[in-house]
């Protein structure tokens, strides 16, 4: 998969860069720590679209929140670090449509459950011994266990339609860390790279309907770091 390549270079590349980019003669610092918080979709398509509905693209965002619980280990040196994580969450979206022929409006709404795998390269712009402001930057993939995901279409002509949904989908995460003491709070956004191709199967009228959408995510999150 060329996306499995290019986030095996990043990875590579980062790693790598640490040593160059951190130039004072301090000592690799290990920490580890855990957080948990919310995120929420907010929509990077205008084209999505089943057959005989058009995708209301003045919804922005999704009318749920979701969670996420991410344990995490960084590698510092300087005012540098690398992190990784595996964060544990689930995501909700709502999509909006109306019936180009009737006009009246339907819904479809997806919860999937997922682990996502970041690899972050951070710059703490304020470094004070108990408090820390940095930026963060990276690519992440999002692994779906498509088989609990939970779908429900409402007000759609057709009956037991259901979507086909990609099991990785990838992204290039942003955000903002603050550290007081041992207590961190994150301030993320992560930006889909991947238009993914959905299929939606109407079976009962032996239809499926093609169409290309990415999601973004914003999230907020709190723990400790020890």
């Amino acid at each position: 998969m060329k996306a499995s390549r290019i986030f095996i270079l990043i990875v590579t590349a980062s790693l790598l860069a640490l040593p160059a980019v951190a130039r004072q003669e301090s000592p690799i610092k290990f920490n580890y720590g855990i957080k948990a918080g919310f995120q929420g979709i907010t929509y990077n398509t205008t084209d999505f679209d089943i057959e005989g509905y058009s995708f209301n693209d003045n919804i922005i965002q999704s009318k749920k929140v979701g969670f996420i619980t991410t344990p995490f280990v960084r590698l510092t040196k300087g005012k540098f670090y690398l992190q990784t994580e595996t964060a544990f969450g689930i995501t909700y979206s709502n999509y909006g449509f109306f019936d180009t022929e009737t006009l009246n409006s339907a819904e479809y709404e997806l919860k999937t459950y997922c682990i996502k795998i970041p690899l972050l390269l951070g710059y703490n712009f304020i470094n004070y011994p108990h408090y820390v402001m940095s930026v963060y930057t990276g690519p992440k993939a999002s692994f779906n266990f498509t088989s609990l995901s939970e779908q429900s279409y409402a007000n759609f002509k057709y009956a037991d339609i259901y979507e086909e949904l990609d099991k990785v989908e990838w992204y290039w995460n942003i955000g903002l860390g603050i550290r007081i003491y041992n207590v961190i709070i994150d301030f993320t956004y992560d930006f889909g790279i991947q238009r993914n191709k959905s299929h939606i199967h109407a079976p009962v009228e032996g239809l499926v309907f093609n169409s290309k959408r990415s999601n973004n995510v914003l999230s907020f999150s709190a723990g400790f770091i020890f």
